[in-house]
């Protein structure tokens, strides 16, 4: 019983603190904007490409390259829905500049390890594409994020491969 009223005591200690904090009022204003990091260096390309880059020097002699596009499953209709997932898988598999399985070729010869560093992800409002590779492959690097960007190669036969992946991704997750 004792144990039963100490349980129950700290319960409400507990909840009353938590009260405390939560009721905390917010020390900035929800209007202001957010600053970036002093250390980030911001641009635009003539191009209207956004590029932030900002120095990390572990591990050594690595660059940590992503593509972000503002675009994600919320601008998908109801018939579109899993589109930009679809197209993320796409883009690993054949490009204009690389030809079936060239670019994982490619890269794995440069040590970058396919689904371990090399990766994506799609979620409601962006698809981002991460790319680490080393200092002296960053044109290759460069070259693979424009081809993600504006030269993909989709052939009916692609889609129809990757459909099946998507399809079992799905169930799986149901």
């Amino acid at each position: 019983m004792k144990k039963l009223r100490y349980t129950v005591l700290l319960f409400w200690l507990w909840v009353s603190v938590a009260g405390i904090l939560v009721a905390q009022p917010i020390p900035y204003s929800l209007d202001s904007k957010l600053t970036t990091n002093p250390h980030v260096k911001k641009g635009t390309l003539e191009n209207g490409l956004t590029y932030y880059i900002r120095k990390n020097s572990v591990p050594e002699n690595k660059v940590e390259l992503r593509l972000v596009i503002n675009a994600g499953s919320i601008l998908e209709t109801d018939s579109q829905q899993g589109l930009a997932h679809f197209l993320e898988h796409l883009s690993f598999k054949k490009t204009k500049t690389f030809p079936e399985g060239d670019m994982i070729k490619q890269l794995e010869n440069v040590g970058v390890r396919f689904g371990y560093e090399l990766n994506a992800f799609t979620s409601f409002e962006e698809t981002v594409y991460y790319l680490p590779i080393i200092v002296t492959e960053i044109d290759l690097g460069l070259r693979i994020l424009k081809d993600w960007a504006f030269q993909l190669s989709l052939t009916d036969e692609e889609i129809d491969i990757e459909r099946g992946v998507i399809l079992e991704e799905l169930r799986l997750g149901s």
